[in-house]
């Protein structure tokens, strides 16, 4: 059943900010940590590409790429498990390790809801893209270059390719699992399987080796099509890493003084998008701002609280007065991208002139308009009420004051591009 609640994104700002972010690293996406999938999900194109074409398992509807997925997570939690800081960041950890304490075979009721998002196919597979690796679904030449590589240093030759090798059994070994277990609807393997060491030995994520990590920290420089390398290259320098790293130690995961410090050595393009996240990033800081403290006053006041009230608030006449200009400055710089029909479409009305009052008014409509227009049939707002006064919905009770900073509302992708560095060494000393 799908729930009529809808708490993320309350105001609609972060498709456009997620556009932004593509185009300043592109494939890269929030969830992602590390590289190392990119290895296992080359590994199981080139795997499944033995079975028939169209095969899906005998539940009618699990595809080969999710039965291997189910090997490499309980794999890695059936060996390395006992120490958690070794599976750390692997997606469906908890269920695999479930279903192993049940006694019970992974399969799609035991699983992940919706795996094609949050398994590590799902959250990997549009930079696999990206990076050549998976083309049209199949294994790419960036990909079968990645496998040679790997096989070669892991001593599995045979793996990939038409020579012989150790690999070559441990190859044949999986492909016939994958075969009973899509018979099966699940995993076909059991406690006593030497198969399992294979995914613990050769697919860890905390272990690539060094011609390995070479090869994906190349494919990641090589940006062709965005900002990628720009970010990159700086955030591993000495100056982007102290930068980024005082972000960390102060919890606040901003990238404003990071992509700060960027522009001044960025090409022009890249000045260019920053320029324009910055500009759209202070618009949405305001608004934001305006809204979490209205969420703090209902909160606090447990009772119905007038707009009057509300538009007294500090942050909304300072988003009142304020977002005239700034709503102008960033369709400004969103023209450059061809983004500023879409600000406009979706916020005109918050740059819009009038009293603290009447924007507020403004702001409470936006925010009904974007809970109802979400999908599949719209959400419920996180506040109601009408002219008498609005109650705070109780599970989107707020209990602290808006950040009142000039930090980013969004984020755009610098700690995955962290993790990634971290994970392939490429950060220097």
């Amino acid at each position: 059943m799908e729930s009529s609640e809808g708490g993320i994104d309350p105001l609609g700002t972060e498709p456009l900010a997620d556009t932004l972010a593509v185009k300043l690293a592109p494939g890269v996406r929030e969830r992602q940590q590390h590289p190392r999938f990119l290895t296992a999900m080359a590994a199981s194109l080139s795997l499944c590409d033995e079975l028939d074409d169209d095969v899906v398992a005998r539940d009618g509807v699990t595809e080969p790429w999710l039965v291997f997925e189910w090997y490499v997570v309980e794999g890695l939690v059936r060996i390395r498990g006992q120490t958690p800081s070794e599976i750390r960041g692997l997606p469906g950890r908890d269920k695999a390790a479930q279903a192993i304490a049940d006694g019970v075979p992974l399969s799609a009721k035991r699983y992940l809801k919706t795996p094609a998002i949050f398994g590590f196919h799902g959250i990997y597979r549009l930079l696999a893209r990206t990076l050549g690796i998976e083309q049209g679904e199949q294994l790419g030449e960036r990909g079968y270059e990645l496998l040679r590589i790997w096989a070669k240093e892991q001593g599995i030759e045979g793996f990939v390719g038409t020579g012989n090798g150790p690999g070559r059994w441990l190859r044949e070994q999986i492909v016939e699992a994958l075969r009973l277990s899509l018979d099966k609807s699940a995993v076909a393997r059991t406690n006593g399987w030497t198969g399992w060491n294979f995914f613990s030995e050769h697919l860890a994520p905390y272990e690539l080796g060094r011609r390995e990590a070479r090869f994906l920290s190349d494919t990641l420089l090589n940006d062709t099509d965005g900002s990628r390398r720009e970010v990159l290259e700086f955030l591993i320098s000495g100056k982007g890493r102290q930068l980024w790293l005082k972000e960390v130690a102060s919890r606040r995961y901003s990238e404003r003084i990071f992509h700060s410090a960027l522009r001044h050595r960025a090409s022009a393009d890249l000045r260019r998008l920053l320029l324009t996240i910055d500009a759209y990033e202070r618009f949405a800081r305001l608004v934001q701002d305006a809204f979490d403290d209205c969420l703090y006053e209902m909160t606090r006041r447990s009772g119905r609280v007038s707009l009057k009230e509300l538009s007294r608030l500090d942050s909304v006449k300072l988003a009142s007065r304020n977002l005239p200009q700034t709503a102008a400055e960033t369709i400004d710089r969103l023209d450059s991208f061809n983004l500023a029909l879409q600000f406009q479409q979706l916020f005109g009305s918050l740059g819009e002139r009038g009293t603290a009052g009447q924007w507020l008014e403004r702001l409470v409509e936006h925010h009904f308009k974007t809970q109802r227009q979400k999908p599949p049939d719209g959400k419920m707002p996180w506040f109601e009420g009408d002219e008498r006064g609005y109650i705070i919905r109780p599970l989107y009770r707020r209990y602290e004051q808006s950040r009142r900073d000039t930090s980013y509302v969004h984020l755009f992708r610098t700690a995955s591009l962290w993790s990634f560095a971290s994970d392939l060494k490429m950060l220097r000393q």
